[in-house]
């Protein structure tokens, strides 16, 4: 594997990780199901295991989507492991911050995401992500607002 391949794999599986947080949050359907080999799995521990673009769209639309009238994912602390110019191994922490549904509260999850990338006919995309939760804390009191809620110019 030449150096330029590893970085520009890198730069794929960077890409990846991140479009899987931004499909969640902007409730994204093609960003989410083009990310997942079809017979990838995607398990959140408690919840259950999902498989390919089909499964990853039923947890979306049937699970996460409606527990959340918004939310946003912060991840941060990726670090990848070649284990072939082909198979690559992941580990990462993410922060979500979001409104419940239930209650119409705000919410912090962390979770730690485990995560195996393959390429195949020159593409990457997920072969297995399991997301281990830490925290899933509710914000007693405290409703996320957009930015202005709050204010008022003066003068008003």
């Amino acid at each position: 594997m030449s150096d330029l391949d590893r970085l520009a794999s890198r730069a794929a599986i960077q890409d990846l990780y991140s479009d899987k947080l931004i499909a969640v949050d902007k409730r994204q359907e093609g960003r989410l199901a083009s990310i997942w080999w079809d017979d990838a799995e995607w398990t959140i521990e408690g919840i259950g295991t999902y498989k390919g673009p089909e499964g990853a769209l039923d947890l979306a639309n049937n699970v996460l989507w409606p527990m959340f009238h918004e939310c946003i994912h912060y991840g941060t602390n990726q670090r990848l492991e070649f284990v072939s110019a082909d198979k690559v191994n992941g580990i990462g922490d993410v922060l979500l911050l979001g409104n419940l549904v239930e209650g119409n509260q705000s919410i912090l999850i962390t979770c730690v995401f485990t995560d195996e990338y393959e390429r195949r006919d020159g593409v990457w995309k997920f072969s297995k992500r399991n997301a281990c939760t830490n925290y899933f804390t509710p914000l007693a009191g405290i409703h996320f607002a957009p930015p202005g809620i709050h204010f008022t110019p003066s003068g008003a």
